[in-house]
Protein backbone atom coordinates (compact mmCIF):
# COMPACT_ATOMS: atom_id res chain seq x y z
CA UNK A 1 0.00 0.00 0.00
CA UNK A 2 2.81 2.58 0.57
CA UNK A 3 3.76 2.37 -2.87
CA UNK A 4 0.25 3.41 -4.10
CA UNK A 5 0.61 5.96 -1.49
CA UNK A 6 3.98 7.41 -2.44
CA UNK A 7 2.39 7.55 -6.18
CA UNK A 8 -0.59 9.52 -5.08
CA UNK A 9 1.70 11.72 -3.25
CA UNK A 10 3.85 12.63 -6.19
CA UNK A 11 1.21 12.85 -8.52
CA UNK A 12 -0.42 15.64 -5.97
CA UNK A 13 3.34 17.25 -5.78
CA UNK A 14 3.48 17.21 -9.69
CA UNK A 15 -0.46 18.74 -10.21
CA UNK A 16 0.39 21.66 -7.79
CA UNK A 17 3.70 22.58 -10.14
CA UNK A 18 1.56 22.55 -12.85
CA UNK A 19 -0.92 24.95 -11.56
CA UNK A 20 2.14 27.12 -10.16
CA UNK A 21 3.56 27.21 -14.27
CA UNK A 22 -0.28 27.50 -15.93
CA UNK A 23 -2.40 29.12 -13.74
CA UNK A 24 -5.57 28.72 -14.62
CA UNK A 25 -9.02 28.15 -13.26
CA UNK A 26 -7.10 25.69 -10.22
CA UNK A 27 -8.46 22.42 -11.32
CA UNK A 28 -4.87 21.26 -11.49
CA UNK A 29 -4.17 23.16 -8.12
CA UNK A 30 -7.54 21.90 -6.11
CA UNK A 31 -6.69 17.94 -7.48
CA UNK A 32 -2.64 18.19 -6.55
CA UNK A 33 -3.95 19.79 -2.81
CA UNK A 34 -6.52 16.51 -2.81
CA UNK A 35 -4.07 13.89 -3.16
CA UNK A 36 -1.19 15.05 -1.78
CA UNK A 37 -3.49 15.98 1.69
CA UNK A 38 -5.08 11.98 0.70
CA UNK A 39 -1.53 10.49 0.67
CA UNK A 40 -0.54 12.02 4.03
CA UNK A 41 -3.69 11.09 5.62
CA UNK A 42 -3.57 7.66 4.45
CA UNK A 43 -0.13 7.91 5.48
CA UNK A 44 -0.69 8.70 8.85
CA UNK A 45 -3.74 6.26 9.42
CA UNK A 46 -1.98 3.52 8.27
CA UNK A 47 1.64 3.54 8.80
CA UNK A 48 1.61 6.12 12.00
CA UNK A 49 2.78 9.33 12.52
CA UNK A 50 6.60 8.36 11.99
CA UNK A 51 5.75 7.46 8.30
CA UNK A 52 3.60 10.86 7.87
CA UNK A 53 6.10 13.20 8.95
CA UNK A 54 9.19 11.72 6.83
CA UNK A 55 6.45 11.95 3.80
CA UNK A 56 5.84 15.39 4.59
CA UNK A 57 9.16 16.18 4.84
CA UNK A 58 10.40 14.75 1.84
CA UNK A 59 7.35 16.46 0.27
CA UNK A 60 8.15 19.80 0.67
CA UNK A 61 12.14 18.96 0.08
CA UNK A 62 11.05 17.78 -3.80
CA UNK A 63 8.90 20.53 -3.88
CA UNK A 64 11.24 23.17 -3.64
CA UNK A 65 13.45 21.05 -5.80
CA UNK A 66 11.03 21.65 -8.27
CA UNK A 67 10.92 25.10 -8.18
CA UNK A 68 14.92 25.33 -8.26
CA UNK A 69 15.02 23.15 -11.38
CA UNK A 70 11.95 25.61 -12.90
CA UNK A 71 13.99 28.53 -12.18
CA UNK A 72 17.34 27.02 -13.31
CA UNK A 73 15.66 25.44 -16.70
CA UNK A 74 14.36 29.17 -17.62
CA UNK A 75 10.95 27.73 -17.30
CA UNK A 76 10.04 30.01 -14.51
CA UNK A 77 11.34 32.90 -16.72
CA UNK A 78 8.87 31.96 -19.21
CA UNK A 79 5.66 32.47 -16.91
CA UNK A 80 7.25 34.96 -14.32
CA UNK A 81 6.30 38.63 -16.08
CA UNK A 82 9.25 40.97 -15.17
CA UNK A 83 8.56 44.15 -16.98
CA UNK A 84 7.80 46.46 -14.92
CA UNK A 85 5.93 50.01 -15.12
CA UNK A 86 7.12 52.93 -14.24
CA UNK A 87 4.60 55.32 -12.84
CA UNK A 88 4.75 58.97 -13.48
CA UNK A 89 3.02 61.64 -11.81
CA UNK A 90 0.51 63.07 -12.75
CA UNK A 91 -0.36 66.52 -12.62
CA UNK A 92 -3.59 67.88 -11.54
CA UNK A 93 -3.17 72.00 -12.50
CA UNK A 94 -5.03 71.31 -15.88
CA UNK A 95 -8.51 69.56 -14.33
CA UNK A 96 -8.88 72.32 -12.06
CA UNK A 97 -9.67 74.92 -14.86
CA UNK A 98 -12.44 72.60 -16.30
CA UNK A 99 -14.51 73.02 -13.20
CA UNK A 100 -17.91 74.31 -14.19
CA UNK A 101 -16.95 74.13 -18.39
CA UNK A 102 -19.08 72.37 -20.92
CA UNK A 103 -18.13 69.87 -23.16
CA UNK A 104 -19.29 66.92 -25.75
CA UNK A 105 -19.32 63.04 -24.60
CA UNK A 106 -16.46 61.47 -27.28
CA UNK A 107 -17.93 58.00 -25.80
CA UNK A 108 -20.98 56.70 -24.44
CA UNK A 109 -20.50 57.60 -20.60
CA UNK A 110 -21.00 54.30 -19.00
CA UNK A 111 -20.51 55.96 -16.07
CA UNK A 112 -16.95 56.48 -17.15
CA UNK A 113 -15.58 57.28 -20.66
CA UNK A 114 -14.15 60.14 -22.59
CA UNK A 115 -15.25 63.31 -23.19
CA UNK A 116 -13.81 66.57 -24.99
CA UNK A 117 -13.98 69.43 -22.55
CA UNK A 118 -12.25 73.02 -23.18
CA UNK A 119 -10.24 71.62 -26.60
CA UNK A 120 -8.62 68.46 -23.96
CA UNK A 121 -9.78 64.90 -24.02
CA UNK A 122 -10.45 64.12 -20.91
CA UNK A 123 -11.61 61.07 -18.56
CA UNK A 124 -14.57 61.40 -16.90
CA UNK A 125 -17.22 59.84 -14.56
CA UNK A 126 -20.85 60.42 -14.98
CA UNK A 127 -22.70 61.29 -11.97
CA UNK A 128 -24.25 57.95 -11.91
CA UNK A 129 -25.83 57.69 -15.08
CA UNK A 130 -25.33 56.23 -18.64
CA UNK A 131 -24.59 59.33 -21.17
CA UNK A 132 -24.93 58.83 -24.46
CA UNK A 133 -21.82 59.96 -27.29
CA UNK A 134 -22.69 63.67 -28.60
CA UNK A 135 -23.98 64.82 -25.87
CA UNK A 136 -23.02 68.18 -24.07
CA UNK A 137 -21.96 67.81 -20.25
CA UNK A 138 -21.01 70.19 -18.02
CA UNK A 139 -18.27 69.46 -15.13
CA UNK A 140 -19.56 69.53 -11.52
CA UNK A 141 -16.60 68.47 -9.60
CA UNK A 142 -12.97 67.60 -9.74
CA UNK A 143 -11.40 65.01 -6.68
CA UNK A 144 -7.95 63.87 -8.06
CA UNK A 145 -7.93 62.52 -10.97
CA UNK A 146 -11.58 62.25 -11.14
CA UNK A 147 -13.78 64.56 -13.40
CA UNK A 148 -17.14 64.10 -13.04
CA UNK A 149 -19.97 65.30 -15.25
CA UNK A 150 -23.38 65.57 -15.79
CA UNK A 151 -25.61 66.40 -18.76
CA UNK A 152 -25.77 69.74 -19.61
CA UNK A 153 -29.01 71.94 -19.06
CA UNK A 154 -29.05 75.54 -20.84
Amino acid sequence: MLPWIIIIAMLGLLLLFVEILMPGFGLFGILGSVSLLGSLVAAFKIYGFVVFLAMLAVAVVIFFAMIAFAKKSGLYNKVVLRDRQEAKGFDEAPLQGLLGKVGVTRTELKPFGVAEIDGKIVDVCSTGDFIDRNVSVQVVQITGKTVTVKVYEE
